[in-house]
């Protein structure tokens, strides 16, 4: 196997699920998750020898990820122009071994709530779901870590209002 094969296997195993539930954030859904989870994936294959190690190389996938996320659902908001809130109960999941996180009503909720927000919010929250510090967080976003606290409380709150709205 080539350095590039071993080098993409090794960061693709450890990023997989991160940058996965990112994908999630942003588009939703599963099906327009795994398409912009491969697009991402094809990125960081495609620009990986170019890669200078002048930063995380976490913080390196994560930055295509979110600026990928970002065009993506650009793209699927202007094809998509009439469409302008998932329905979750037309979401179906499959999960062939009964352990996927993604099965869970509430989580599906929170996730529904995080794509409805604004982009810059949707990468915030989901670098923190992630367990990303604040400097981590304030070095992929490019803003100030006093910041970064501020607008996380602030998504903190709307995610709070949204999760309740679908209670009702």
């Amino acid at each position: 196997m080539t350095n590039k094969k071993v080098k993409f296997k090794k960061i693709h195993e450890q990023s997989k699920d991160k940058i996965y539930r990112l994908c999630l954030g942003f588009t939703g859904n599963k099906m327009d998750a795994d398409d912009l989870f491969q697009e991402v994936y094809i990125k960081v294959w495609n620009n990986l020898l170019s890669f200078r190690n002048e930063s995380n190389i976490n913080t390196w996938i994560y930055r295509i990820a979110t600026n990928t996320a970002i065009l993506f659902v650009s793209k699927r908001t202007k094809l998509n122009k009439k469409i302008n809130q998932l329905e979750i109960e037309n979401i179906a999941f499959i999960n062939d071994n009964n352990d996927s996180i993604y099965s869970d009503e509430n989580i599906m909720k929170l996730y529904k709530a995080i794509s409805s927000m604004k982009e810059k919010d949707r990468i915030i929250i989901s670098l923190l779901l992630e367990k990303n510090s604040y400097s981590e967080i304030s070095e992929i976003v490019g803003m100030n870590i006093s910041n970064v606290g501020v607008r996380i409380n602030r998504i903190k709150k709307t995610l709070t209002k949204k999760m309740n709205s679908y209670e009702k």
